[in-house]
This record gives C-alpha cells, structure tokens and sequence, in this order.
C-alpha cells in the first residue's frame, strides 16, 4: 500500500478540485434559467408540428437543467460543509433531476433528426448529441437502480461521451 500521507494528500487535492468544479458551477443553473426565459420568449408553446414539439421539450430541458443545478449546488453546500439539509435528500433529487434532464434531450434530439434533412451537417451534430445523451441517461439510470451495469461500464459510456463532447467542441 501506499503511504497514509501520499494518500491522505491524493483525498485533499481530489476533494479540492471537485470543490472547485462545483464552485465554478454555481452560476450554471442561472445561465440556464434565462436560456428558458429567452427561449420562452422567442417560440410559441404549441404542438402542432414536430418542430414546435422540439421546441417545448427544447424549454423543458432548459428548466430540467436548472432544477438540476440547484440540487447540485444543495449538494455541494453539504459536501463543503456550508449547510445542511438531511431532510431534503438531496443527492437522491439531483440524480433523479439529472435522469430527467437527460432522457429530455435525448427524446429532443431524436424527435429532432426528424425535422432535419438527413445526411446534413446539422443532422450529423444533432445525431451525436442524441446519443451523447442517450448514454449520458444511463449513469442516473444505474445510480436509481433501474439498470445493472457496473462501475466499467459506466466509466466507458463516460469515455465515450466524453469523446462526443471533445469532438463537437473542436468542429465549433
């Protein structure tokens, strides 16, 4: 084994920079509550065509995302010790509202591709983010219980989107 100091220093920089992430999160859930706002004010909310559907659940990822970051940001408060609110449980809330959020854009994005000439450049990046979120989901899926995969598998469906994710910010 490793020395108790190496270890006890890995656990403080790992827990310092996860602070630090969640930190810098805080202003997310705001972001994503004017993108409703904005969004809101743009579209009409109707549901006559497969584009105004996407258009709603556009919105309704927006809010979902939100409720999510204000969960996160509960959570964090109770990890860094600012607060605590046991009664809310909270970390379960969050993990459900990240399943929401996710399985929203995946039906978005799916219901999307339909609305898009295939082949398109925008059908490609639409089709990705569909399935980028589609694996995405699985992670709350298994943290509720409601599938069985392991702690492998879901490191790689997190290798996987991450690579998404790399991918479609360089061909910005």
């Amino acid at each position: 084994g490793a020395p108790s100091e190496t270890v006890k220093w890995v656990k403080h920089v790992s827990s310092t920079l996860s602070t630090g992430r969640k930190f810098i999160r805080l202003g997310k859930f705001v972001d994503n509550l004017y993108k409703a706002y904005k969004h809101l004010c743009k579209y009409s909310i109707s549901l006559t065509s497969e584009k105004e559907l996407v258009q709603v659940m556009t919105l309704m990822s927006y809010i979902a995302d939100t409720i999510f970051y204000v969960w996160d940001f509960i959570v964090w408060g109770e990890a860094a010790k600012i607060w605590a609110f046991p009664h809310l449980n909270a970390k379960l809330r969050r993990t459900r509202w990240n399943m929401y959020r996710y399985g929203l854009k995946a039906v978005k994005d799916y219901i999307k591709l339909r609305t898009l000439r295939s082949g398109s450049v925008q059908w490609y990046s639409t089709r990705r983010i569909a399935i980028k979120s589609s694996l995405d989901v699985l992670n709350p899926l298994q943290s509720l219980g409601y599938n069985d995969l392991n702690g492998g598998q879901i490191g790689l469906i997190g290798v996987v989107t991450s690579c998404i994710s790399i991918f479609d910010d360089f061909n910005k």
